[in-house]
């Protein structure tokens, strides 16, 4: 009889709690090597945000940054969740990258956060239930706190706000789960999971 294998978070060192995760050395260093990858492929998203959508709705930045960061917190727990979440905000709104870089520190927080609730939510972390947890808890979470950004400081009519969440909200609910899905199997049949 097949039993499953149940993984928990940090995937990297299970036997750790997943707040505050993986500190260590390997923790640091992989968060960060995790974020210059995010960081080359939010180049390409931010500036395709900004001719689609003007910079204000990043939809394949958000794609890139779920999957991104969710694999960092998913892989060392909270901390170093952070620390991918929080390093392309600087590199972004150093650049100027986007309209609303600066918050970009408030958002990308947030899905390590929606990581870490998903873990607490779904027992097994290497399961498609799991990601798509996760990514229904990020796009609730980033939608709260982008309509104060769009309302209030941005003057954004409901009449076009509505659809563009509506996109937005769609593609993030369907798209990165499967990504993050195959990222965790290949690292996992890549022996990457420590107990």
């Amino acid at each position: 009889m097949y039993t499953a294998e149940t993984f928990n978070l940090p995937l990297a060192k299970q036997s750790l709690k997943a707040v505050p995760g993986r500190v260590d050395t390997k923790g640091i260093v992989s968060a960060v090597l995790i974020s210059l990858a995010m960081i080359g492929l939010m180049q390409f998203g931010e500036r395709l945000d900004t001719v689609l959508f003007g910079g204000l709705f990043p939809v394949s930045g958000r794609i890139i940054s779920f999957t991104m960061i969710g694999f960092g917190a998913m892989m060392y727990g909270m901390v170093p969740g952070l620390i991918v979440a929080e390093i392309n905000p600087m590199i972004a709104t150093a650049t100027g990258s986007s309209p609303i870089a600066p918050f970009f520190f408030i958002t990308n927080a947030l899905q390590a956060v929606a990581a870490i609730l998903a873990g607490k939510l779904v027992k097994n972390v290497v399961s498609l239930k799991y990601c798509f947890v996760y990514s229904f808890l990020a796009t609730v979470l980033l939608t709260s706190a982008y309509i104060p950004l769009h309302v209030f400081y941005f003057k954004m009519p409901w009449a076009k706000l509505i659809p563009m969440y509506a996109f937005q909200g769609a593609l993030t609910l369907i798209i990165p789960p499967f990504l993050i899905f195959g990222l965790l199997k290949t690292v996992r049949h890549a022996g990457f999971f420590e107990e």
